[in-house]
């Protein structure tokens, strides 16, 4: 039998090491596209069904002045500023994705913002920190696809191991102390995919962010764990995919090869990934005169059995289930100017014209098509009151990787989520600053430019 490496310590040695001079300039330049992406759901997202409740939470838990939630006109200690502002995030649904991973970079900038607000940490160490820990986190994922299959949401549980890597890189521990934090955040990581449409669900980034975070601050006070805790037979890789992972060794011998960052795809629309490519086609149909809501009779969706394990929602009851549901992410394409967080509001849930576009939308789950996260493609037919069909088949939505979206491309949906919060010099100033990420002297400086 072929000896398991000792995937734990070997994490924690990289994660060590990593300097920005040795990751690749593409890999760099785009984390400050996801950067830009990811703070901006955070500022967007205390207006989110759920998060006034995280907002009167860590209100109440109080703790020491060390980092902003946004929204809140509050600083608190770093762990609690991490859990509100990645609930923030998630409760958006902009959250970008990579695949077959289904992990996210919003997990990790909660963390790297508050932590580097903090401890006044550089550009530079930020960008590193969110290198090595999305390839944790992706790695990861990669080798516990099985764990998906069963029912985790690997988002959050690998989500926790990318909180501590990021932590502790921040944090510049050692590769011993780092690959104590990997072990803690192990006890911690979880996650069901199950609660997708519920404010659980949100939670569980910030449940992510969170706990990785003070498995790193355990760690670096000298807190231990099982330093084989990840590949141990009895270990979280083993544990979380009932003993099917997936080539365990490909964690360390695919380790930046090239990194998963550029695998991370760009959400246009604030709902479930899964609906992304939905909606940009009906809008495209739309905008060419092809389709419009009063023409339309039926619209038959053919999806796989993976689809309606996510998607779960024909009819929502509230705006989180809305970002969950094909008919009413469908119905929004087809009657919202554009698509923003209001068109998952409650106002539109209840609208009469949206509940008239849901009821003629009809979900068709394909057994044969297999389960699969990605790697297959969904059938629309647009049935017109004329008779005549109109049917695409979808394959990608834009932003969506090899064709990632520019620095200058994000922007629009990060003036998306901040305008009408920030007065426009702090937008252009938060802006230069992401362009220029690696020439911060102090993350404190950006965080301060939007805490207002």
């Amino acid at each position: 039998m072929t000896p398991t490496p000792p995937i734990t310590r070997e994490i924690a040695h990289r994660v060590s090491k990593t300097r920005l001079d040795e990751i690749p300039s593409d890999v760099s330049e785009y984390s400050k596209t996801l950067a830009m992406s990811a703070l901006g759901a955070m500022l967007a997202g205390p207006r989110s069904a759920g998060s006034d409740i995280v907002t009167r939470y860590v209100k109440r838990a109080g703790g020491s002045t060390e980092a902003s939630v946004f929204g809140a006109n509050l600083k608190t200690s770093v762990e609690w500023a991490a859990l509100a502002n990645a609930t923030y995030a998630h409760a958006t649904e902009y959250e970008d994705d990579s695949f077959p991973e289904a992990v996210s970079s919003y997990t990790l900038f909660p963390v790297i913002f508050a932590l580097g607000q903090h401890l006044h940490s550089d550009g530079r160490t930020a960008l590193e920190a969110f290198v090595v820990a999305y390839e944790t986190q992706a790695r990861i994922g990669i080798a516990c696809r099985e764990a998906r299959r069963l029912g985790y949401m690997v988002l959050a549980l690998a989500g926790a191991l990318g909180c501590a890597v990021a932590a502790a890189k921040l944090l510049r521990l050692d590769e011993a102390k780092t690959t104590h934090a990997l072990s803690i955040a192990a006890s911690q990581g979880s996650g069901v995919g199950y609660q997708t449409g519920s404010m659980a669900h949100i939670a569980e980034m910030g449940f992510a962010a969170r706990n990785g975070l003070t498995a790193a601050l355990l760690a670096a006070d000298g807190f231990t764990g099982q330093v084989d805790v990840l590949e141990a037979p009895r270990g979280l890789l083993n544990l979380i995919t009932a003993g099917k992972v997936d080539n365990a060794a490909g964690i360390l011998k695919d380790w930046g090869l090239p990194y998963r960052v550029l695998e991370v795809g760009i959400k246009q629309y604030p709902c479930c990934y899964h609906l992304q490519r939905m909606i940009e086609s009906t809008l495209e149909q739309r905008e060419a005169g092809t389709i419009s809501a009063d023409q339309i009779s039926e619209i038959q969706i053919d999806v796989n059995a993976f689809f309606p394990t996510v998607v779960q929602y024909l009819e929502p009851g509230n705006e989180i289930e809305a970002q969950f549901s094909l008919p009413h992410a469908v119905a929004a394409a087809l009657l919202e100017p554009r698509i923003l967080p209001s068109s998952f509001s409650r106002a539109k849930i209840e609208s009469a014209e949206f509940r008239a576009l849901r009821s003629k939308v009809r979900m068709v789950i394909r057994e044969d098509w297999g389960w699969a996260p990605t790697g297959w493609t969904p059938r629309i037919v647009y049935r017109l009151k004329n008779g005549k069909d109109v049917s695409i088949e979808p394959k990608l939505s834009k932003g969506q990787p090899p064709h990632l979206f520019s620095f200058d491309q994000c922007i629009e949906k990060y003036r998306g989520c901040v305008e009408g919060l920030l007065p426009e010099d702090r937008i252009v100033r938060s802006v230069e600053i992401m362009r220029t990420l690696e020439s911060c002297n102090d993350i404190a400086e950006l965080v301060n430019t939007v805490d207002v």
